[in-house]
């Protein structure tokens, strides 16, 4: 492995965990991409070393909201048992298919992920303010469902899930934004290993990425942590939200090449 490379991926992971832990997602949607189509990485070691990594890093913006009681474990400990049932068959979904579809599928994904968090940065305000929502067991039984599609699309792109769990806990379980994005920040790491176990024994990630990225991603998401309070939420959304447009068109530009 090539030291400048290693240096690079060690750099653009700072921004990485920066923009992750105030976004309340793992950083694969970003770390998947950046590997891929910066030092053109095959997507498969690329989403298994993004898994890894999440496990690593995930602790560092968690515990900064563990530390001021943001993080509420009872919806967490409701939840991940089917997000991690979740990234276990999508893990093992994402080894079974040809590259090209794994690459197309993540674009496609990326595009949603990007347009969605576009649409929230011009509006310059969150659907997902906190609203008093009613818990009834028909909602409790939605997030389980949806908890699984979550730990899906983690298993199978590398992701921590958290785009999807972010939206969850606040249309539909009722937490508050930033309640909803510490909740997330610590049911990712249980999330990504559980995925990231599949992958290992493979053998698929690649060990010094895992260390160059990981030793980034952690002071990045501690600070991001420590800034959230002080940024605009559309701000980062709209930096975000034009990265991700642009990985997910090359990444689906690369299936016809």
């Amino acid at each position: 492995m090539n030291v400048l490379v290693l240096l690079m991926l060690f750099l653009g992971s700072i921004g990485i965990g920066f923009v992750s832990a105030i976004a309340g997602i793992g950083g694969g949607s970003l770390m998947v991409p950046f590997m891929v189509l910066v030092f053109n990485y095959d997507v498969k070691i690329a989403i298994a070393t993004s898994l890894l990594c999440i496990v690593v890093t995930s602790s560092s913006a968690a515990s900064e909201y563990l530390k001021r009681g943001l993080v509420d474990i009872k919806t967490a400990l409701l939840l991940e048992p089917a997000t991690a049932a979740g990234a276990i068959v999508g893990a093992y979904t994402t080894l079974a298919l040809p590259t090209k579809i794994v690459r197309g599928a993540l674009g496609l994904l990326l595009l949603y992920v990007s347009l969605t968090m576009l649409r929230k940065a011009l509006r310059k305000t969150s659907v997902e303010e906190a609203k008093a929502i009613k818990i009834v067991p028909f909602r409790k039984i939605l997030g389980v469902l949806v908890s699984f599609l979550a730990g899906l699309t983690s298993g199978m792109f590398g992701i921590g899930g958290g785009v999807l769990k972010v939206p969850l806990m606040t249309l539909i379980m009722g937490l508050p934004i930033k309640v909803a994005v510490a909740t997330s920040s610590f049911m990712i790491g249980l999330t990504a290993a559980s995925g990231g176990i599949v992958y290992l024994m493979k053998g698929f990630p690649d060990p010094l990425s895992v260390v160059a990225l990981a030793l980034g991603i952690i002071p990045g998401a501690i600070l991001g942590a420590k800034c959230m309070r002080k940024l605009r939420p559309w701000a980062v959304r709209l930096v975000f939200s034009f990265v991700l447009l642009y990985a997910s068109i090359r990444l689906l530009q690369s299936i016809f090449i």
